[in-house]
């Protein structure tokens, strides 16, 4: 079975139902669950970035896209691709869909599951922090759109996502960016790799048209580069 195939697997056992970005499943006391894969096309996802200063989008060598996997991985499927260079060693890299079909105005808990493509080996040394476990993978929900505004000349999150390994009250830390290789044993290699939130929630409440917003990214402790591509999200959301 491939890890693609695992991954299904593992997340269809994991979810009570299946809820598609355009679907109307509108019952306030069924758990749901929003599977967005990335294989298939962008979903009007859109990247964004955070925690830097105004203006300083080139010095950060900021890249996101729709683009095709990297070798040794399946180069036909395409996935999120975002990148930056964390001078400020605290950049929020992250990508955000819409869903809809959830019951409107209900209070749901969320969890999440997602998969990414990461060529950082585990137990490196880094600037400021490891390339692999000192860049946090954040997953998360939000009744309003995540956005980067401008405070005082610097960008920062419209939403409670926490700061680096500290999760907010509209994202989870769900893991890092470190793969299964070790660091210095041979070339590094993309690799997918699966990371879920388990039990642990977040809580929100979904709008008067039944729509929320799902966001996907890192907080960089790493102060170099970090590349990766997101290719499946899945949400799972039980009414309270």
């Amino acid at each position: 079975m491939t890890n693609k195939s695992m991954l299904f697997a593992f997340l269809f056992a994991f979810s009570v139902g299946l809820l598609s970005c355009d679907s109307d499943a509108t019952d306030p006391n069924e758990p749901l669950s929003a599977q967005v894969d990335f294989s298939t096309g962008q979903h009007g996802w859109t990247a964004d970035f955070a925690d830097y200063p105004v203006g300083q989008d080139d010095f950060y060598e900021l890249e996101s896209g729709y683009r095709a996997l990297p070798a040794p991985l399946d180069t036909s499927q395409r996935a999120l691709y975002i990148s930056g260079n964390n001078h400020s060693d605290d950049l929020f890299m992250f990508w955000k869909g819409q869903i809809v079909g959830l019951a409107p105005n209900t209070r749901y808990r969320a969890r999440f599951d997602v998969e990414f493509a990461t060529r950082a080996p585990a137990g490196c040394i880094g600037v400021g922090g490891s390339p692999g476990e000192s860049v946090w993978v954040k997953a998360g929900a939000s009744r309003i759109e995540p956005e980067s505004v401008d405070v005082g000349g610097f960008l920062q999150m419209n939403i409670d996502k926490g700061n680096q390994a500290i999760g907010g009250e509209n994202a989870l830390v769900i893991g890092d960016v470190a793969n299964s290789q070790t660091c210095g044993q041979g070339q590094p290699q993309w690799e997918l790799k699966q990371l879920t939130s388990g039990a642990e929630t977040i809580e929100v409440t979904v709008d008067g048209d039944g729509r929320v917003w799902l966001l996907i990214g890192t907080d960089s402790g790493f102060e170099a580069t970090t590349r990766l591509y997101f290719t499946l999200v899945l949400a799972t959301f039980e009414p309270i």
